[in-house]
């Protein structure tokens, strides 16, 4: 097992609520609260000099590469009908997702 197959495996054993990928909502609700803090003036966290007019100045799209590139600083907080709480890292959950769609 290489290195990368195992921090994958620690990983999902580490996500104890939920799937082991954002859910839709998820992205939907680190999207839009990303998209209004660029809105309104938030330095954006990936080099944008690459991309084309319309992504620059559209922080949808932006808020969109920084969630595909990893680099929100952010946490996702899980609850379960119990009370349990898990807070799981954004950047842990973006790298399994793109595992997840690089399979399927």
């Amino acid at each position: 097992m290489s290195a990368q197959e195992h921090s994958i495996s620690e990983l999902k054993k580490m996500i104890k609520i939920g799937p082991p990928w954002l859910t839709r909502f998820e992205r939907a609700r680190v999207i839009g609260v990303r998209a209004l803090q660029i809105s309104m003036g938030a330095p954006v966290l990936i080099d944008t000099e690459q991309e084309p007019q319309h992504v620059r100045e559209d922080p949808v799209l932006l808020a969109k590469k920084e969630l595909e590139a990893g680099v929100l600083p952010m946490t996702i907080i899980r609850y379960t009908r119990r009370g349990d709480v898990q807070p799981i890292p954004l950047k842990w959950l973006v790298e399994l997702d793109k595992l997840r769609l690089r399979i399927h």
